[in-house]
Order: C-alpha cells, then structure tokens, then sequence
C-alpha cells in the first residue's frame, strides 16, 4: 500500500522506519491489537476486515508515520460496534459489575480515542479532500 504524503506526521517526526526484512516493528494487526490490550472481542479475520475498511492490510508493517490515525480509527470503529453489544464486551472485560458501568467505561473511552484520533489528525495535516467535513456537527 502506498503512502499519502497528505497524511503523514510534519518532518516525519517518528525517525525509526520498520524494516520488513529484519521484522522490526509491528505489523498492522499486531499494533491493532497492542491498541486493544490484546483482547479478542472478535476473531482475527474480523480484525482484519476493519483494517482492510480504514485502508490497513493487517500484514503491513505499520509505520507511525503515516498509519497512525487509521489504526486509531480501526480501534474507534471496533470499540464503537461493542457499545452495541454490552454483553460481549462484558465477556472480555470482567470487572464491570453492571451493564451501566460498562457502557459507561467504554463510552468514555470512545470519547478520549476521539480527542485523541482528532489531534494526531491535527498533527498529521490530515486532509481527504475539500469538502470532507462540509456537513460535520457536533
């Protein structure tokens, strides 16, 4: 997959580039899943499927300086499709007493993975086109 230099960090200020040859770094699904704390909400081909949705290959290596927001994104959209069944996030996540508190807990780190999302985006000069946002409220 080739690189859009639109959507890369100013300077690209993360220096070490991931060599493939030597295995250095992650691959896209690897990092997907240091996002996710390692938890299988869903088999690896689903994961694979959201990275392939947000323009990953989960075989890629990942390179911060370019990736970074669309694995961010892939992590948002996975955690957003839980909110939907609390149950199954539940399942995973076992300290929650409550359907409530889980809902809540995960609310609030959607919310923190957008600001987050909208920053690195900020950084990265992020820009799909002109009218992107044309119709985007709050």
């Amino acid at each position: 997959m080739t690189s859009n230099p639109n959507r890369q960090y100013e300077n690209e200020q993360y220096k070490r580039t991931p060599d493939p040859v030597m295995e250095s770094g992650f691959t896209n699904y690897e990092r997907l899943l240091v996002e996710l704390n390692n938890r299988m909400y869903y088999p690896k081909e689903t994961y694979e499927k959201f990275l392939n949705e947000n323009g990953l290959l989960a075989e890629d290596t990942f390179d911060k300086n370019t990736d970074h927001a669309q694995l961010l994104e892939t992590v948002y959209s996975i955690l957003q499709t839980l909110l939907s069944n609390i149950d199954m996030y539940r399942k995973i996540e076992t300290e929650f007493v409550t359907s409530g508190e889980a809902s809540t807990a995960l609310q609030n780190r959607l919310k923190d993975l957008r600001a987050e999302i909208n920053r690195i985006k900020a950084e990265m000069h992020y820009t799909d086109s002109d009218f992107s946002f044309m119709y985007y409220t709050r």
